[in-house]
């Protein structure tokens, strides 16, 4: 009998300590500097979730924000039915990068999302993976990317929300250098 207790107790820590994970790739950090703008270009969508890259687009520009960065110009969410059959995501940010040209942004965070799903089984883990890079307004060259991916919550608690606030955060605490 006390074996079965010792099993199940090991068991259980590995369960714990196998909630979560997150695994990033990023380039060095962009040079330290006060009061930029920034712009949130729209984020590509390659997953079969429709809207992915909305969320994440809303999650980067918020995370920003309450980083205390100031982002100028809207958020590039479009929620008609044809873009979330396969809109022109080329087209949109061509013009979401002319747009945060003319509203005086520096830098441009862009992305694209490519895993925002749940395990498949018994613990239906959220899951999810993007690409960040950051664009240099002016002259539109990417001065910053990051990879990463990210899994699990808290004994099956949370969604892929959370696990994409998380992921979206540490790459850029990544990009800024922070």
């Amino acid at each position: 009998m006390r074996w079965r207790s010792l099993l199940v107790s090991v068991g259980f820590l590995v369960l714990l300590s196998g909630c979560a994970g997150m695994d990033l790739r990023t380039a060095k950090p962009l040079p330290k500097a006060q009061d930029l703008a920034w712009a949130v270009l729209p984020f590509a969508n390659n997953t079969e979730t429709p809207m992915a890259n909305a969320r994440a687009a809303a999650l980067a520009a918020g995370i920003l924000q309450s980083d205390g960065q100031r982002v100028v110009g809207t958020l590039p969410i479009n929620t008609r039915t044809q873009d979330l059959l396969g809109g022109d995501w080329k087209q949109e940010y061509a013009s979401a990068l002319a747009a945060a040209r003319s509203n005086g942004a520096r830098y441009a965070l862009a992305g694209s999302v490519d895993e925002w799903t749940y395990r498949a089984g018994i613990n239906a883990e959220p899951e999810v993976a993007m690409t960040l890079w950051v664009v240099d307004v002016a002259n539109d060259r990417v001065v910053w990317s990051g990879v990463g991916s990210a899994h699990g919550g808290s004994l099956g608690r949370g969604g892929t929300g959370g696990v994409a606030q998380r992921l979206i955060q540490r790459l850029l605490d990544r990009a800024l250098a922070r």
